[in-house]
């Protein structure tokens, strides 16, 4: 291991990364990290956050380049091939109705599915109970 062990290489062939887009809040995080990991079978996710992403992703807005500056750097170093969106209930960065951010969702998805065709995107929901749910094509 050397006597600097923090000093590894940046991805080992190994290591699956996952990335996951989210709101900043924290309530619906480790939710979303237990269910990403389990559900993609990754060993890491990157977390890309800002308050209210999915509005961001699904709609040009100040805030869009850099997540998706962000999200490239993690498919192009980290080889990320899982991308999910989430969203949650109670969003103060996003303060629409439930049925609205899960249309959002949906757009946000169709669009990183064109971005990225050959990585598997899920669109995911936390209702009021902070159960995660899949948001399935309309």
């Amino acid at each position: 291991m050397g006597i600097f062990p923090y000093l590894t290489p940046r991805v080992s062939s190994i290591e699956k990364f996952g990335t996951v887009l989210t709101c900043m809040d924290g309530r619906p995080q480790r939710k979303v990290a237990d269910y990403l990991t389990t559900s993609f079978g990754v060993r890491h996710l990157d977390v890309i956050t800002t308050a209210g992403t999915v509005r961001h992703i699904a709609e040009e807005t100040s805030e869009t380049h850099m997540l998706l500056r962000n999200l490239a750097l993690s498919t192009g170093k980290h080889g990320s091939k899982h991308i999910a969106v989430v969203a949650h209930h109670d969003c103060v960065g996003n303060p629409v109705a439930d049925k609205t951010q899960k249309q959002q969702v949906r757009m946000a998805v169709a669009h990183l599915r064109a971005l990225y065709p050959n990585a598997d995107v899920t669109g995911l929901w936390l209702n009021e109970h902070w159960i995660v749910e899949r948001v399935r094509p309309a």
